[in-house]
């Protein structure tokens, strides 16, 4: 039988209770020694949870007062104690990320003690400057906001839909996106969002012969996205790029944003919305992903837990920064650690995720990139619980599972978003064969990856014939004065190399600054 995804999605980002609790002191407790709301508890509160817990935003109450939190106070002390809340998954010693929300053991006994001695207010003067939130969007007013025409109506039953939205065509240049917030409208419905572009018009095809809002697409978004934007799922919270990165949008293409919906038993209407946020300075590097993925897997029927491992690795001449990491599994994931084995040896840990739960997937970004050099192995390890015993398996009896874009299959994926270290990554010859009509059709699309060569990666400038091609008009842009100082001559790959159509070539990669 399967189960609602989603059984706590009321509860999404917030205490997982029924009800607020009744407050009163435990036995001995000392109001008059114990922590009070003004000055200790809200500022654990805004350090750690008004994030989600203020109006208008996904928690299901606010802590931004006093009244608005004394009657969950035993409900705090609880979730807190489990470490069911605040919602953070990674381990600690395994990767040092922004937004970490861990609270201490101090912080802990600090709201178990304000619990037990009736929640006490405090004194007024102890009260901190109130935070200030957005009273929709996180990261403020974005941009550009996007959403369909109309909701889309989602039966009560039945199988997981993935629904396609073709947004209007609002760019007429190139533009560099530097934070998507993504804000589902009916959230206990909606499994995963993606995000992607279409340089070619396809997606308006598609869009034409299905009545309703958008498209329907299992898996795939029907046609071979030029890009994408990134995306959401339970639980990720978006922020800013760091400086000088950015995720390329061409101009003259489309946004097309695919959700996942899973039927929970009751009919929806669902009008999800998309908020972009674009560069206001130069951008040097366009942030990229790699997929380190397994798709061939057979979780056994009872299996309490099952190992399944997936591995990438990064072309020997090519040294990449990793910027942030994604791991997704589905009901039956339990563990997922992911390392990298460097060249020399080394192992560096890049996310431990010891508990897995569904509804609280996030994106993890580093406070400092991680460097990554060509021939690194990046490894997944991971545990699924296929067995009665897991009171999320949609399957009872339990049976095999295998990869699968339905919620009720499962995946063994993680994204590790990257820039490429130009400064260190060596050359590399590699040799395209193409036909004129394949190459005009690549061109008209402009690829991130370049024309089928061996061991690129994206952002790579190339030499060709003695002039060095650059995969980046922001870089020609930035830099263009840096190589013609080193007597470089730069010109964009795509042009010029459309000039060789239907010939064998050979092409150099080169790092940044390098022309020899």
């Amino acid at each position: 039988m399967k189960k609602s995804l989603f059984i706590v999605a009321m509860l999404i980002c917030g205490i997982v209770v029924i009800g607020p609790g009744r407050t009163k002191p435990a036995m001995g407790a000392s109001e008059k020694n114990a922590p009070t709301f003004n000055k200790e508890v809200v500022r654990i509160f805004q350090q750690n949870c008004q994030s989600c817990h203020h109006p208008g935003y996904i928690a299901p109450f606010s802590l931004m007062t006093y009244e608005e939190s004394k009657p969950y106070a035993l409900a705090i002390k609880d979730a807190t104690a489990s470490h069911r809340m605040p919602p953070w998954k990674a381990a600690a010693g395994c990767g040092d990320f922004y937004d970490a929300r861990i609270l201490s053991k101090d912080q802990v006994e600090t709201l178990a003690r304000w619990a037990d001695a009736g929640a006490p207010e405090g004194d007024p003067k102890d009260l901190p400057a109130p935070k200030d939130f957005p009273t929709e969007w996180l990261l403020g007013k974005p941009d550009l906001e996007l959403k369909s025409p109309e909701p889309y109506p989602l039966k009560a039953s039945g199988d997981d839909v993935y629904r396609c939205f073709v947004f209007p065509q609002t760019n007429d240049e190139d533009r560099y996106v530097t934070a998507a917030e993504i804000l589902p409208d009916a959230a206990a419905v909606v499994h995963h969002v993606l995000l992607f572009i279409d340089s070619t018009g396809e997606s308006l095809k598609l869009d034409a012969k299905d009545s309703g809002p958008g498209y329907t697409s299992f898996g795939g978004p029907g046609f071979t996205p030029t890009g994408g934007l990134g995306g959401w799922a339970p639980g990720n919270f978006p922020r800013f790029a760091p400086k000088g990165i950015g995720i390329k949008w061409p101009k003259n293409s489309r946004i097309v944003m695919q959700v996942h919906y899973h039927p929970n038993g009751k009919e929806q209407l669902d009008q999800t919305k998309l908020g972009l946020h674009f560069a206001t300075e130069p951008v040097e590097s366009t942030l990229s992903s790699i997929p380190v993925v397994n798709p061939f897997f057979r979780i056994p029927a009872g299996a309490e837990r099952y190992q399944v491992k997936a591995r990438f690795v990064i072309p020997p001449t090519y040294d990449i920064k990793a910027i942030g990491i994604t791991p997704h599994m589905h009901l039956l994931g339990k563990e997922m650690k992911v390392t990298a084995r460097l060249p020399n040896g080394k192992k560096i840990c890049l996310v431990n995720i010891p508990a897995w739960d569904f509804r609280w997937q996030g994106t993890y970004t580093y406070q400092e990139p991680v460097s990554l050099p060509g021939g690194t192995i990046i490894e997944a390890t991971t545990y699924y619980d296929n067995s009665s015993k897991n009171g999320l398996n949609p399957n009872n009896p339990p049976k095999d599972v295998r990869w699968g874009e339905q919620t009720t299959d499962e995946m063994c994926l993680c994204f590790v978003s990257y820039i490429l270290d130009r400064k260190s990554s060596s050359a590399t010859a590699a040799k395209t064969i193409n036909q004129p009509d394949e190459l005009q059709r690549q061109i008209a699309l402009q690829p991130p990856v370049l024309m089928g060569g061996v061991n690129m990666l994206e952002q790579a400038n190339m030499k060709l014939a003695g002039n060095l091609l650059s995969t980046s008009p922001v870089e020609m842009y930035n830099w263009s004065d840096s190589y013609q100082q080193d007597h470089c001559q730069m010109l964009p790959w795509r042009r010029y190399f459309a000039g060789f159509m239907g010939k064998d070539v050979e092409l150099t990669a080169v790092p940044k600054h390098t022309c020899h």
